[in-house]
């Protein structure tokens, strides 16, 4: 006669990471009886780098797990509105846009205290925090064994949320995010700024491109300043991001005022982000990624809190029904990965797409011209304003872009800008529209020069701009399915 032996869980569901998408996700089953035991090789509260704005979807989030409550997230710096700089100018301020549902503001929190609230609301509901690095884990029919530098636990499953660098999703895909799916940033602290409190700002430049830098307020007079850049991109060229974040706060006129005489609190600290890639697969048999883990970072904007907090959910409500049913394969996990196409794969390939054109350094001054032509229109148009911020604020589905409204008002204002530019020039006499005749020409066969000398650049850097074309003609297409 056969013995049958129940194997012994120390735990329901293991965590690996108790940042925001593992301290999330650990809420959210904890709430429901699920046992969970969160595995982290650091100590809480810690510090991540990060640019520290949470937006009003992840204000959203956190209010469902209570931590709007505490006294001292009431007392973090709110933002209502956003400002715009190219090449140092002011070019627009706009209110966060107003959605049915989502909070119409975000706040900066330093991650010190952000990631320690949630992990505490998780505890709180009854996760268990282990200390450990998780070293190497194992699938089994009937469970998943993990083992850390302690010891080993034996679960039912197990959650990758460890971050961009994440141990479970490299052994689960065999190797590491690749060049093309990651962005550098560093970022610091200053205090003794010049600000406005409830205002956000995004700077644009040739010297950063394609990147963006950023000054978000933290309070009155302290500010989180810095700059983030696409990894992979041509020419190429060394970019030292911390020696570029000092020349901006210095050259760019702008920024320079903001900073004035004020002090860097600490040093500039660096951090890389693994961008969403549709083909890496975000769940298998008794595991799911969530976070950064799951490539879950806005190629544009770099935003990744909201997703993290929102996919911790999403993966609790797939788990949780799971434990319903019994069963972990993963078929039975396919409603997270579907959640997170229907929900994200437009916005992330529409993000994709347009990194891997401005991937193309010797084109910068026509993407900078582009958005100078989307932020002439959306001075003028509340309703195209509200699009493209909401977009941007990760508020709004990226597909409103596609809409025949707004690509109409965006072709319009091209025209017009440039009809104006041309009239411009035209007013300085024929010797000026001589000269930009002739640097146009230049800019040509310069262009011309490069692909003929580094063509291996162009044809992968074509390839890129198709495969993320055909991903997102993929949504358009299911989109108009769905509404036909």
């Amino acid at each position: 006669m056969k013995l049958h032996i129940t194997p012994q869980y120390d735990t329901d569901v293991l965590i690996a990471g108790g940042g925001p998408a593992g301290a999330s996700c650990a809420y959210h089953l904890a709430a429901q009886g699920i046992r969970v035991t969160i595995l982290d090789y650091q100590l809480f509260p810690r510090d991540k780098v990060c640019g520290d704005f949470v937006g009003p979807v992840a204000i959203r989030e956190l209010e469902g797990m209570g931590i709007h409550r505490q006294e001292k997230f009431r007392k973090t710096n709110v933002i209502t509105q956003a400002a715009l700089y190219l090449d140092g100018r002011p070019m627009i301020t706009k209110n966060i846009p107003l959605v049915s549902g989502i909070p119409d503001h975000g706040r900066v929190i330093p991650r010190m205290e952000l990631d320690h609230w949630i992990l505490g609301a998780a505890l709180q509901k009854g996760a268990k925090l282990v200390p450990g690095r998780l070293l190497d884990y194992q699938v089994f029919s009937n469970g998943v064994l993990a083992q850390h530098k302690k010891g080993a636990l034996f679960a039912k499953m197990i959650v990758g949320a460890d971050g961009s660098s994440s141990t479970v999703a490299r052994l689960l895909t065999g190797s590491k995010p690749a060049s093309e799916d990651r962005i550098l940033a560093v970022r610091a602290y200053y205090k003794n700024v010049k600000c406005i409190a409830d205002q956000a700002e995004l700077y644009f430049t040739s010297q950063s491109f394609p990147g963006y830098y950023w000054f978000f307020p933290t309070g009155p007079d302290t500010a989180n300043v810095g700059v983030g850049m696409v990894q992979e991109n041509f020419p190429q060229q060394d970019v030292n991001l911390k020696q570029l974040l000092l020349e901006l706060i210095e050259k760019d006129p702008a920024l320079k005022a903001k900073i004035g005489n004020g002090e860097m609190e600490d040093k500039v600290a660096g951090w890389p982000l693994a961008t969403y890639n549709p083909a890496h697969p975000k769940i298998a048999d008794r595991l799911v990624l969530v976070g950064d883990a799951a490539g879950l970072i806005n190629a544009l904007n770099g935003e990744g809190i909201q997703y993290a907090t929102l996919s911790g959910r999403w993966a609790a409500e797939a788990i949780t029904e799971c434990f319903r049913r019994q069963q972990f394969s993963e078929a039975a996990l396919a409603p997270y990965k579907k959640k997170i196409v229907e929900e994200l794969g437009f916005d992330m390939s529409l993000s994709n797409t347009l990194i891997q054109f401005i991937r193309n350094r010797n084109l910068n001054p026509l993407w900078l011209k582009l958005l100078d032509i989307i932020v002439q229109k959306a001075r003028q148009d509340d309703a195209y304003a509200d699009v493209a911020g909401g977009i941007l604020a990760g508020l709004k589905p990226a597909n409103e872009a596609m809409s025949a409204s707004f690509i109409g008002k965006s072709i319009l204002q091209g025209a017009q800008t440039l009809a104006t530019d041309a009239f411009r020039e035209a007013s300085k006499g024929p010797a000026n529209l001589t000269r930009l005749a002739w640097g146009g020409m230049l800019f040509g066969v310069q262009t011309a020069g490069d692909v003929m000398q580094h063509p291996g650049n162009y044809v992968s850097w074509g390839k890129g701009i198709l495969s993320n074309s055909f991903q997102l003609a993929g949504h358009v297409l299911k989109g108009i399915n769905n509404h036909g």
